[in-house]
């Protein structure tokens, strides 16, 4: 008899013997591997069309703008020095001449013509900046290094839209240009000159980034990770568990009774910081029943705002309308719904289904306990209008492909917004301004005539009192339609093995940690 192993057999074992190696324990001798837990897939990394915390973490990663965020303000990054003409109309940026993209190429001013020009002709969801404020003229390459923008109309925020205008190497686009300027393969594929290249890309397992050992812009610290394993850890306690046992070495979105358990576990921290991420339940406005505003008003009526604080496990502000008041410009003591049932009654009566009677679907991110959480005290209140809601967990990339068109965006869907810059315009525009439906921001496929004008008309303005009436009334509009529930602004909250160092929070881009600014003394291996 032979007892020997097929040959089938035994490659299956060795396969199985390998998947079994933790990701951690794949460091060479002496290599950095930094190996983060994050609850969202990088599904999207054309600079054009990808939009969101994990592909934002992404792109400051591989690509390089004009400016980043460091902190709380916008510092030069590809950039040298700059000057603006008094209207705010001509831009002019010098550019730093020692910038290479990853193949050796000089990231020159024809790179970020043609990368801007890209940005116009494609219209993804990041161009709602720039929408009325420039065009595939606006951007022109005076010499090699230098690049001047002439805008349409006067925009003072400018220099802000300009941390995630991340810049391509136009030679890798035209290779593989296709019949979609490159979006088919730049959405799994990189084209930058940032600090990291691009490994391994497993779509919903793991993705890799490789530190370019002489990156032209330099590393904070010598012992800046070499590898960032961005692992996919779909809910909070499988993202600490990771974390407290060595697999991982940062947990994003934590809950708070985690956050406990890692500040209770001697050689790890949390890092909890308020900011701007802001939750809102958006109602589709050209749905069957939420297309009526009766019913919007009935749902809004029918939410526990009081009791989101308490059965949360992390820590929020409730929303008093469509910005929280920590925003620049926010208009206090708006005429909002608050909980109350016999309110929400009156709406309903008003509606088409005065006794209710229907379902609503209520779409979430699977894994993500709050965004459920959220649901259910929602669920709670529409059942005593007798509506019936579905909740429905669906994956972020499927989430924001339902945002696509109206007839397949969900009823009601729970998304988090984070402005791009400290500007009305970069909260209210990509949300509620009808040109940008197709967006998750604007998966409430809001219309109001007026409300465009507004928004139009004030991002175009130089008189800050101006523009001050103008977001004041688009505010009051918007309340008035209701489009959403505006329930929170929830805090960064992360945990670190203390081997982390380097960490510098940013309001703009309160979830994502800077790789390259990370400092790694003596982090496990994971073995």
């Amino acid at each position: 008899m032979n007892t020997s192993i097929p040959r089938f057999v035994y490659f299956c074992l060795i396969l199985l013997i390998l998947l079994a190696v933790p990701l951690s324990g794949m460091a060479q001798d002496g290599e950095n591997v930094l190996l983060y837990g994050g609850n969202q897939d990088i599904d999207n990394i054309d600079p054009a069309v990808g939009e969101n915390y994990s592909i934002s973490a992404a792109l400051v990663s591989m690509y390089d703008a004009l400016f980043i965020v460091r902190g709380e303000e916008a510092v030069p990054n590809l950039v040298d020095t700059w000057e603006v003409n008094e209207e705010a109309t001509v831009w002019t940026f010098k550019l730093k001449e020692n910038a290479v993209f990853h193949d050796g190429s000089p990231v020159n001013a024809d790179a970020v013509v043609y990368t801007f020009n890209r940005l116009m002709t494609i219209q993804g969801p990041p161009t709602y900046r720039w929408a009325g404020i420039a065009d595939a003229d606006s951007a022109v390459a005076l010499d090699e290094y230098t690049v001047e923008f002439t805008l349409l109309q006067p925009f003072a925020p400018f220099l802000g839209t300009l941390t995630q205008m991340y810049v391509v190497n136009p030679a890798i686009v035209e290779a593989n240009k296709g019949d979609d300027f490159g979006q088919s393969y730049l959405k799994e594929n990189e084209a930058g000159s940032g600090p990291f290249t691009q490994g391994r890309w497993e779509i919903g397992n793991l993705y890799e980034f490789v530190a370019v050992d002489d990156y032209w812009g330099g590393w904070r610290s010598e012992n800046h990770p070499d590898r960032v394993l961005w692992i996919i850890r779909r809910d909070s306690a499988s993202q600490v568990n990771s974390l407290l046992a060595g697999e991982t070495h940062i947990a994003d979105t934590i809950d708070l009774n985690d956050a406990e358990r890692i500040l209770a576990t001697e050689g790890f921290y949390v890092e909890n910081n308020g900011g701007l991420f802001t939750n809102t339940l958006k109602m589709n406005m050209q749905g069957e029943y939420t297309s009526d505003i009766n019913v919007r008003k009935a749902i809004a009526y029918a939410m526990d705002y009081e009791a989101l604080p308490e059965v949360l496990d992390v820590p929020v502000q409730l929303m008093p309308g469509p910005t929280t008041l920590a925003f620049p410009g926010a208009v206090p003591d708006l005429d909002v719904p608050t909980f109350d049932l016999d309110r929400a009654r009156e709406f309903l009566a008003q509606s088409a289904w005065p006794e209710g009677g229907f379902d609503l679907d209520y779409v979430y991110v699977s894994g993500l306990t709050f965004e459920e959480v959220t649901g259910l005290v929602l669920l709670e209140g529409l059942a005593e209008l007798n509506i019936t809601l579905n909740m429905t967990p669906m994956l972020w990339p499927d989430m924001v492909a339902s945002c696509a068109d109206p007839s397949t965006g969900p009823d009601i869907i729970n998304i988090f917004t984070q402005p791009a810059y400290l500007d009305m315009d970069a909260h209210l525009y990509n949300q509620y301004h009808s040109g940008q439906w197709g967006s998750f921001n604007s998966c409430s496929f809001y219309q109001n005539e007026r409300v465009d004008e507004l928004l139009d008309t004030a991002r175009v303005t130089g008189d800050p009192d101006l523009r001050t009436e103008m977001y004041n009334e688009a505010q009051t509009l918007i309340a008035a339609d209701q489009p959403a529930v505006w329930t929170f602004t929830q805090n960064a909250v992360l945990g670190f093995n203390e081997c982390v160092q380097g960490f510098v929070f940013r309001p703009l881009e309160s979830l994502s940690v800077l790789f390259q600014d990370i400092e790694m003394n003596g982090c496990p291996s994971g073995m």
